[in-house]
């Protein structure tokens, strides 16, 4: 009987605090006392994914896949980001933390079960490596300056063309005001930093970018912001660059016009220990854009972009174009998170994030930058043409585009393969559609499509001449 009557006081208990929880207002978890306030908020993204022949090969499997920031997809996936956060505020300091899962679906990482030794099986499940601290910034205002922390995404150039950074990698930094004009920022950003094991036989990559950045806002409503960059990348048995890169972008709204224009060029030099040639960089970048707002529902768009290749990859110079991370999948004209050319495409040698072809021309001229420190130094560049619209109906919005890639230079990458190679890599067509039911869940759909043009051909055959489709569906929940 003494039981069955605790059994009943836990189970009461249990229904009123589940009850004060279901009936409590969603979207705020606010602790309040004389200093601080917090936010609790969240998101879920499914993207299914459909993709043919995304090597431009029905006849062969070799490299018919793409990477996401969730790993390598193929044929029919899916893939999940789910996010967790809080933001804190209090008497001049704040923080953010973002819980983050993405990861493409499958039994290990929905699962989640234990190691089956000895049995075959190895289904570990979801680790800290599919799910932990995403976002991070804790800062304080000192006053004349607000000094910062964590690994928050930072960027360099994202409001226009995206070519040089942009990113969620630790760093350290400080930003301040002169006037309500003018601000200013500097990073100092952890891009790799590793330590050596001593079992001589390990080589330590430490890659460090400083970055000063400042904005001055003119009355017009243009921003003009001047950027440097030294990017020290000393890894031993690879790039071991160091390099500076001087930029500056325009952008800002002046009428039914809002053009958005970039200039960057980098400068160093790099060497390889194992054939002690040394190696100086200059490469050049460059991007513009206008969006012309005829109606909410009606904006067209129309832009360039300029990536320098290098010409010659047995000669002592690397003209090539490459950035610490370059972010155009996330800029405001062209930028499309589903589109194909923003995730890695093998046979493109495309990046994920960007829409460049870094990673072709792999010959034995060091490289220097891109994600994950696999930018080539024999790139060829590219030059792209593009145009498009945007628009909003009530609920529903849209935007469409095609864009039109060559190289820039394709002198070091013909060496490379030893043969010629035609400029034209080819066209994509993108078009997003997106509902939103409410503030809370909306649901797209992203169809991409890319034609293949003879510089593919010429470099994997003349099998690799099919027309590549990437659908993919986005179920959206925001709180």
């Amino acid at each position: 009987m003494k039981i069955n009557k605790l059994m009943a006081t836990v189970c009461v208990l249990l229904f009123l605090c589940i009850s004060s929880v279901v009936y409590a207002e969603l979207g705020d978890v606010i602790a309040k006392s004389d200093d601080i306030e917090i936010n609790f908020f969240g998101s879920l993204k499914a993207y299914p994914h459909f993709m043919k022949d995304v090597n431009f090969n029905s006849n062969s499997n070799s490299g018919d896949f793409i990477v996401d920031e969730g790993g390598p997809m193929a044929n029919h996936s899916m893939r999940n980001e789910i996010r967790l956060g809080w933001a804190g505020e209090g008497e001049n300091w704040d923080f953010l933390v973002v819980l983050e899962g993405d990861f493409v679906m499958n039994k290990t990482n929905c699962d989640r079960g234990g190691s089956y030794g000895g049995t075959g099986f190895d289904d570990k499940g979801m680790t800290g490596e599919d799910f932990g601290v995403e976002k991070l910034n804790f800062s304080y205002n000192l006053g004349q300056a607000t000094i910062f922390t964590g690994w928050d995404t930072k960027f360099l150039d994202i409001r226009t063309g995206g070519l040089l950074y942009g990113d969620d990698h630790p760093y350290l930094g400080l930003s301040g005001k002169v006037n309500s004009n003018f601000s200013w920022e500097f990073l100092y950003l952890m891009i790799q930093d590793e330590t050596d094991v001593p079992d001589g036989d390990s080589h330590a990559m430490d890659w460090r970018a400083y970055t000063l950045k400042g904005i001055y806002k003119m009355d017009s409503g243009i921003a003009i912001s001047p950027f440097y960059a030294f990017s020290d990348n000393d890894e031993d048995n690879a790039q071991g660059a160091e390099v500076s890169y001087l930029g500056i972008e325009a952008y800002g709204k002046i009428g039914i016009l809002t053009p958005r224009l970039e200039f960057v060029m980098s400068s160093g030099d790099t060497k390889r220990d194992e054939n002690g040639k040394d190696y100086d960089i200059m490469g050049m970048a460059a991007y513009a854009s206008v969006d012309i707002e005829v109606s909410k529902n009606f904006i067209p768009y129309i832009g360039a972009t300029y990536l320098s290749g290098d010409d010659d990859d047995t000669d002592n110079d690397i003209d090539a174009w490459n950035g610490i991370t370059d972010i155009a999948r996330y800029t405001p004209t062209f930028g499309m998170e589903n589109a194909m050319i923003y995730r890695g495409v093998p046979i493109l040698g495309s990046q994920l994030y960007t829409r460049t072809f870094d990673g072709l021309a792999k010959g034995d001229t060091p490289g220097y930058g891109g994600i994950s420190n696999s930018g080539e130094g024999s790139s060829p560049g590219q030059i792209m043409y593009g145009i498009g619209a945007k628009g909003t109906f009530s609920n529903l919005k849209y935007k469409t585009q095609v864009m039109y890639f060559q190289f820039e230079e394709e002198g070091a990458l013909e060496n490379i393969e030893g043969k010629s190679i035609d400029k034209e890599v080819g066209y994509e067509f993108d078009v997003n559609l997106t509902y939103a039911f409410n503030s809370h869940f909306s649901i797209g759909n992203t169809f991409a499509v890319f034609l293949p043009g003879d510089a593919i051909k010429d470099i994997h055959g003349s099998e690799y001449d099919d027309t590549a489709y990437l659908n993919t569906m986005e179920l959206i929940w925001t709180w």
